[in-house]
Order: C-alpha cells, then sequence, then structure tokens
C-alpha cells in the first residue's frame, strides 16, 4: 500500500511533472535543427559556450558544458575540420592549445541563434508585451536558483 502524500504535495508534484515537461518539449525544440539549419545541434551548443567563455582549453570547455573531455574532444575534431574553430597555443601550458570560434564560427553561430530567436519571437508574437516580461523576470529567477542548487551541489 502507497503511502498518502501529505496536502498539498500532489500538486506540487503535479506543476514540478508540467513544468519538467515544459522544459524538456522548449529543450527538444531548441536543440532541433530549425529549417536552414545547417549546423549540428551539440555542435551549436560548444560553439555558444566557446562564444561566450573563450578561449578555452578542450578540459575547460568540457568542465562548462558538463560533458565528457573525450566526447568534447571528439566534437572539437568535427568544429575543427569544419573551419570553425580555430587551436592556439595555450600561453600558460606550451603542450596545451585553446580554442576559439574562426570568423566563420562566429557567423554560424550568428545565423543560428537566429533562427532560434525567430522560433520563439513566432511563438511568443500574440502575446502580451506585460506577459512576455513576466516570463522572462521568472525564467530569470528559475534559472538562478537552478545554479545555486548546481553549485551547492558542487560544493557539497
Amino acid at each position: 500500500m502507497q503511502a498518502k502524500a501529505p496536502a498539498g504535495e500532489d500538486s506540487t508534484t503535479a506543476v514540478v511533472d508540467s513544468v519538467l515537461g515544459a522544459l524538456m518539449t522548449v529543450g527538444r525544440s531548441m536543440r532541433q535543427r530549425v529549417a536552414g539549419d545547417d549546423l549540428d545541434p551539440g555542435l551549436f551548443w560548444l560553439l555558444k559556450n566557446i562564444a561566450a567563455e573563450g578561449p578555452l582549453r578542450v578540459t575547460e570547455l568540457a568542465g562548462c558544458t558538463n560533458l565528457d573531455t573525450s566526447t568534447v574532444s571528439r566534437h572539437v575534431a568535427q568544429l575543427h575540420r569544419a573551419g570553425l574553430v580555430e587551436r592556439t597555443p595555450d600561453p600558460d601550458d606550451g603542450r596545451a592549445h585553446r580554442l576559439q570560434l574562426t570568423d566563420t564560427g562566429r557567423s554560424r553561430l550568428h545565423d543560428a541563434f537566429e533562427r532560434r530567436r525567430t522560433l520563439l519571437r513566432r511563438a511568443l508574437g500574440s502575446w502580451e508585451a506585460d506577459d512576455v516580461a513576466e516570463l522572462d523576470r521568472l525564467l530569470g529567477r528559475f534559472v538562478s536558483d537552478i545554479d545555486d542548487l548546481a553549485a551547492e551541489r558542487e560544493n557539497a
């Protein structure tokens, strides 16, 4: 026999499940190729992080994307062959390299972001401006709380 949940827990679980489902749907939409995309969604994520945090070592890129170093190395080799990133010597360690976007990589990343912005603009097109602003505020708060929890887990 299953124990009865405390009052309010069933509704909280339902809301959490709903939010989880929504996040998974949005995440899937953002990871899928958008019309006109020729950039693999996984590579898009790496390019985005290199642009935001770079120049980075492969190990640093793996850390900031929460991916295995060997996985990141394989993807970086693809990015390098495609001319989207370049390796430069690490000034702190002559044996290591740092990754940065090439002009082509920056352009492809910009185009991929623009296609996703267009998708979001279309999805939010019928919303009132105040509702869009409230969504932005709440998502910002949510992401901050998630980041705080992740930091607590890392420091525990």
